[in-house]
This record gives structure tokens, sequence and C-alpha cells, in this order.
């Protein structure tokens, strides 16, 4: 039964309004993320725009006002958008709340024109606007609004006939892109956006949130994709300026920021608010992105997608088993991307920022910090919201989940996990999360083994036996090139630092059966440790055989390929993989250090 006539909205209607709508996309996030095309098939747009529209009704003030309601959602909204579709409906409804600022309640006419003149404020946000996509679809339901608002009495009459509009626009975005025509589908945003204004008129028909129908999703097929993304990393800084730099435009300043970042990526948005700005962009270098926007203000929350790894998983998944780990695990990127495992980036805290290791800070970067800053970086375990996010996204979709975590001894990444796990409505699928008691390339080591063993078929409880069988018969032997790094993040004490810097040491570290810290070995020079580490696999490879080794270094390659070559004509076989250490294992290790990690029969 429809509601009442309408003829002006306050605070309440419009947070009505948003609430129906959220809760419309919310329904259908799934189909949404089907239909996900363009600008790369990574199939997250359902979910990036229910997240951001949640935020907005859920985490905005309830007021009367209507100014003042808008403007607590479009913070909001800005402060918690994801992707890009969610960015700019974020930047859109900013443009709502600044243009309709001075309204307590808004007539037919008046809300017509500031959602006219909002899309301005979304276009502005964006360095190459791509029409045929959601931003074409908001302008045609803003222009409808505001060339047809005086033949409509009610407000709910004009929304009904504006959403038609929407519709056909939407329709439309098939032709627009070439894209959306090869696959015979409408933009996934832009159908967002019609699906949150078709749960506007549930509101004004009367309708509850339960009352929201998902779309049928009978008519979803295979999706034929060419690459229309060069860039791996879908990268999102949240920043806040400072007080001093309120002389500034918001467009200027966001105008600046384009034109530091564009030669970085593309799908480039910048939208700013109450001195609050989100940057959103396609790139190959996360880092370069974070280290640019740190002299625009501080750092409030950055997240990094790779897109190419949420595209293979979406266009072709490997297993319905996800195998997931964290960033101390070293293994090669590229062993990842194409066996499908997901990694959760923990923090390191330098200079009152938190970034994301492996990301948005690098081993050069890193060290160069290091030399800058009066404080040594610290490592951070991921926030619990972060945690709980990835583990629901990963949950929708594989069936089951295998989490491999750097040692609960040395971080408390595995207790954060376990106990998000808790707050989350599994539905009867299985997540098992293993503390690997180990770092670095032995736990890249166990990654690797489960991923081989998924790959044969090993159902999920099989796979959680073998890798913990696997776990007391894998050691890491770590040669440190300098004891500075060890004494300065307190992984060695000073007392030991001292004498053995006087000394000239080299110390072996290790990790113990419990997984902590310990040291095996000593050195004066880095041959001698060389001959201690051959000596030592010599004496496994003897004793009880060698399955399988790592070799991973700190920005020391010429001597992890030495390592190879001498260790494959002792063992006979070449190692699993060569890789780069973490930012967190480097600030303990320092620059230059190597370290072999081995898997005994």
């Amino acid at each position: 039964m429809r509601k009442s006539i309408k003829q002006v909205i306050n605070g309440s209607d419009i947070w009505a309004l948003f609430n129906m709508g959220a809760q419309e996309v919310y329904s259908n996030k799934k189909y949404l993320n089907s239909i996900n095309v363009f600008p790369i098939a990574d199939g997250d747009t359902g979910t990036n725009m229910a997240t951001t529209m949640k935020a907005m009704v859920e985490k905005a003030h309830r007021e009367v006002s209507f100014s003042k309601m808008l403007h607590g959602m479009s913070v909001s909204g800005l402060a918690n958008a994801r992707g890009n579709s969610g960015i700019l409906f974020a930047s859109y409804i900013k443009g709502l709340a600044l243009e309709g600022k001075l309204y307590e309640v808004i007539n037919i006419k008046q809300f017509s024109n500031i959602a006219h003149c909002a899309v301005a404020h979304l276009y502005q946000a964006i360095e190459n606007p791509v029409e045929g996509t959601i931003i074409s679809v908001i302008r045609d339901w803003a222009n409808f609004l505001f060339n047809n608002n005086e033949k409509y009495e009610s407000i709910q009459d004009l929304f009904f006939q504006a959403y038609q509009t929407a519709n056909e626009s939407l329709q439309h975005t098939t032709t627009q892109l070439e894209i959306l025509k090869v696959n015979h589908v409408v933009d996934s945003g832009a159908a967002g956006f019609v699906k949150f204004l078709n749960g506007m008129n549930h509101y004004f028909d009367g309708g509850d949130v339960e009352e929201s129908t998902p779309w049928k999703t009978d008519t979803m097929k295979e999706i034929d994709i060419y690459d229309t993304n060069k860039y791996q990393f879908c990268t999102e800084v949240f920043l806040e300026r400072p007080n001093t730099s309120s002389d500034y435009y918001d467009f200027k300043l966001d105008n600046k920021i384009k034109s530091e970042l564009s030669p970085y990526g593309d799908s480039l948005i910048v939208s700013s608010q109450d001195r609050k700005v989100r940057v959103h962009i396609h790139t190959d270098s996360p880092e370069i992105i974070v280290e640019t926007l740190k002299e625009y203000g501080s750092l409030l929350e950055q997240k990094v997608d790779d897109m190419k790894l949420q595209k293979s998983v979406n266009l072709k998944r490997l297993s319905t088993i996800g195998i997931l780990t964290d960033s101390i695990a070293d293994i090669p990127e590229e062993f990842k991307l194409d066996n499908q495992i997901h990694t959760l980036p923990l923090g390191i805290l330098l200079d009152d920022t938190v970034y994301l290791d492996k990301l948005t800070i690098k081993l050069k970067q890193l060290f160069k910090a290091i030399d800058k800053s009066t404080t040594y970086p610290t490592s951070s375990q991921p926030e619990p919201g972060r945690v709980k996010v990835f583990l629901e996204n990963l949950l929708e979709i594989y069936d089951s989940l295998i989490f491999i975590t750097v040692s609960s001894k040395l971080s408390g990444t595995y207790q954060t996990i376990s106990q998000e796990l808790k707050k989350i409505d599994l539905k009867g699928k299985k997540v098992t999360v293993i503390d690997s008691r180990l770092n670095s390339g032995a736990q890249g080591l166990l990654v690797k083994a489960a991923a081989d063993f998924r790959n044969k078929g090993y159902r999920h409880d099989d796979i959680v036996k073998e890798i913990k069988t696997l776990i007391p018969k894998t050691n890491i032997y770590v040669c440190l090139n300098t004891l500075e790094y060890a004494v300065r993040s307190g992984r060695v004490p000073n007392t030991i630092g001292k004498i053995g810097k006087m000394f000239g040491l080299r110390p072996i570290m290790t990790l113990d059966k419990n997984g902590n810290g310990a040291a095996f070995g000593i050195g004066f020079s880095q041959k001698s440790m060389t001959r201690k580490i051959f000596k030592l696999v010599k004496n496994i490879l003897k004793r009880k055989g060698i399955k399988s080794y790592s070799i991973v270094h700190a920005d020391n390659s010429a001597l992890a390929f030495a390592y190879k070559k001498e260790l494959t004509r002792i063992i006979g076989k070449e190692p699993e993989f060569i890789a780069e250490i973490s930012s967190i294992i480097a600030i303990h290790s320092g620059m230059g250090c190597v370290a072999v990690s081995i898997i005994e029969e």
C-alpha cells in the first residue's frame, strides 16, 4: 500500500529512502558481482556498493534535518567507500550534501535542482570519465528530475518515473561499452544504482526492508572476458588534511592530487569533504601512491586488492577450497597468483603510519625511511575489522578455507583470526586456521605444499593433516649480514648485540619447535656462515633426507642465487622457489640477509 502523498522530505525520509535502497543493493550483491566486467572482471562491484551504502545508513547519526542527515551519510559514505563504483556513488552523495546544505526540508523542485547540480561533483572526482557506466545513469536520472519535476504533484510519482528513465539508461550501457556488448550485460555499477532507486520506490510503496527481492539470476552465463585493465592493484587511500590546509578549495586540492598520481595508473578518482580525502586508482605501484599521498596529510586507511587474482578466481576458480596466508609467508607472487592463494597483509608502523606489508611499503623504501626516522618501525597485526571482511569475502567464494599463519609466538595474527571467526556466521562452511610455528620462507613452503595438495585433489581435512605433519619437519636458518637490525628491533638483547658487534659476529637465526626465535650458530664473515649452512644441509640430507627447500633474501639476489647453485649440487634438486622477504621480516633481519628453509623427508 502506497504511503501518503509526499511533497516534501526531511532527514528522516532521506535516511529511510537510503536504507531501503541499500537493502535492495545488498540483496542483489551476488548478481552484481557476477556481471562485473568493467573496468576489470574482479567480481566485487556488488560487495563494494553494498558495503559503501550500508556504512552510510548505519554509521551516520540520525537527524530530522534534511541537510544534516545527508551530510552525515555523505561523510560516512566517503569514509567507508569501497571500489570504483562505491567511491563514485559516495562522490555523488557528497555532491547532493554540498548542494543541499541549506535545506531543513526539501520539495520536489529543490531536490531536482540539487540532484542535477550534484552531477558536476561526480564528474569532477574522476580523472577520465567513461560513459556507459554508473555516471551515465546517474546523470540521466538527475536530468530527468531537473527537466520534469513540474509535471508531478508528489515526490514519489516523480521518483517512480525517474526510475524508469534510469532503467532505460542502464539498458543502453550494453551498447556504449564494447566489453559490455560482447558479454551481453549491463554495467554492474550502473545496475547497482538502479537497484538502489528501486529500493527507494519500495519505501514509497509502503514496503519494508524484508520485502526487497533479489533480481533473478537464471540468465547469468559464462563471461567472455578480454583484459581491458593493464594494472594489477586496485589501491585506495583515505587521508585527513591538516588544519593548515583549509585555505585550499576541495576541487583545487583534488586536481593537484590527480595531476601527481595520473602517471602511475588509471581509473583515478579523488573525492574530498571536511578535510578528508579518498583516493582510488588502478596501479602497479601502490607504494608510490602512498608515498605521494603522505605529503597531503595523515593516512587513515589503506586498501590494496590484487585485481588479477580477483579476476582469476572470478572467471575460473581452481577449487572449492581456498588457501590463505599472511604476508609474512615469503613465496613468489607469481606462484600465489597462478595458484589463487589469498594473502592478508600485516602492517608496519613507521612514523605514525601503518603501511601494508609487501604492498604499500617495499624493502628499499623501508630502509630509506629507517635511515631518516627517529623511531624504529614495528610490526602491526591486522585490525580485527579488516580480518573479518577478508574472511567474509572469501567465504562467499569458497566452500572451505585453510589459513596458514605466521608463528603465534611471533605475532598475534593467529589469535586475531581465530577471534574474528567466532563473530562470523559460517553457514556450515569449514574454516581451519593453522599456526605454522614458522615464518618467512619456511611458512611459504607450507603454503606451497597446501596448494600442491589441493591441486592434486586432496580434501580439506586431508590437506590440514598433511600440513600439520610437515610443520615439525620444517626449519628455517637465517644468515644475518649484520646484528644491527636484530638489536634495534629488540629480537637480540642490547648486551649481546654490543658484544657481537665488537667481535664482528654474525648469527644464524632459527625458530624452535614452539615457534620462538632462537640462535643456531655464529660466524665471523659471510663466507664462514655460508660454509656452516652448507655443512648443515649436508648433515640433514644424510640423516633424514630433504623433501623440499627454499631460499629467501633481503635485496641480496646475488648471494641467493649463489646458494641456489651450490645447494642444487649438494641436494640434487633446485629449490622450490627463491623470493624476497617481507618488510616485517626485514626490520628484524636487516638488508643483505639470506635464509634457507627445509622440509625434511
